[in-house]
């Protein structure tokens, strides 16, 4: 039993690639980020993820159901604006497949010993599509971010946010400083305006400094860990020197694309390296970014939401 559960352990990381024959891209992620340049009608799949863990893994190890979200780009001028529409498709299991389930059980429940009891009605599940349109035209210079997870459905109109790219200005910024201010709306938002706080809330941020220092990189300066615990510094990100790889498919094809990855303490991110495109790819978020405070909490944040990956982009075909 053991040796079962470690075989299983170690093939967690292999979920997903499969056997399928799917073709790679011969480009270099360099190349292949040059050609990923958005349009009107180009459609970007995503995944939550829950505790840094992809929506494959986790749906298998919670048995959760995957709730890949379809983006479409009804309208896109890089670096301006865009609106979306969004949907995701649920299964649900009907309420006569729930009724026969529950006839089931107080019928055999609490039969006896040695009753003949037939095999359970099998599930009978049915689609709910839950959708929605969103638009933004702060693309240029925005900080704060409006993750999918929070996007409320039905026809939003015009947010304040960035929604899933990094302004131009902000990835400018981080590109060429290593160093941008970013917020995701989160407890980090209530971090910026923390000289309005409450003691209760100033206390908060006293208290998770040792925890901002932990996650903080090991190698920094005392000096620089002490920096990280005031308000700036934890909202900063810090982007690595080098560029980074992520791979997902573009119309089919795995492909892998060059990236900037950063990240402070509420969530570390993969941006597609591509100025007119600086699409979040991934992003992960650490419990600090939740806080611990109701009031900073805000409305349709699920619980456990741990951040959310690009697994798709499927670009127009023109003639």
């Amino acid at each position: 039993m053991r040796r079962s559960l470690i075989i299983l352990l170690c093939l967690i990381p292999l979920i997903g690639l499969g056997c399928s024959n799917v073709e790679v891209s011969d480009l270099s992620p360099e190349e292949a980020t040059q050609t990923l340049d958005l349009q009107n009608g180009d459609q970007i799949v995503v995944r939550p993820t829950v505790l840094g863990v992809s929506g494959s893994v986790s749906g298998l190890l919670w048995k959760q159901t995957t709730q890949e979200r379809e983006i479409t780009l009804d309208h896109w001028v890089a670096n301006q604006s865009t609106s979306l529409s969004w949907s995701i498709t649920t299964q649900v299991q009907t309420e006569e497949s729930i009724a026969k389930q529950e006839e089931y059980e107080t019928t055999y429940a609490s039969s006896p010993v040695g009753t003949a009891i037939p095999p359970a009605p099998e599930p009978m599940y049915q689609d709910v599509v839950t959708q929605g349109s969103i638009s933004s035209e702060l693309l240029q210079d925005s900080q704060t971010l409006l993750l999918p997870e929070m996007w409320p459905e039905g026809s939003v109109g015009t947010v304040d946010q960035s929604l899933i790219w990094l302004s131009r200005s902000t990835y400018d910024q981080l590109v060429s400083t290593r160093k941008a201010e970013v917020s995701l709306g989160l407890f980090d938002e209530s971090l910026m305006k923390v000289e309005d706080a409450t003691g209760e809330v100033k206390s908060i941020v006293d208290d998770i400094s040792d925890f901002v220092s932990a996650i903080m990189s090991k190698e920094s300066s005392t000096a620089q860990q002490e920096e990280a615990t005031t308000t700036e510094s934890l909202l900063s990100l810090e982007a690595n020197p080098e560029w980074g790889t992520y791979t997902l498919l573009v119309n089919g094809v795995k492909t892998s694309v060059r990236t900037v990855e950063a990240k402070n303490a509420f969530a570390s991110y993969k941006i597609l390296a591509n100025e007119e495109n600086p699409l979040i790819l991934e992003i992960l978020l650490t419990p600090l970014s939740q806080g611990s405070l109701e009031l900073l909490n805000p409305d349709g944040l699920l619980e456990g939401f741990g951040g959310y990956e690009v697994i798709e982009l499927n670009k127009q075909v023109t003639p």
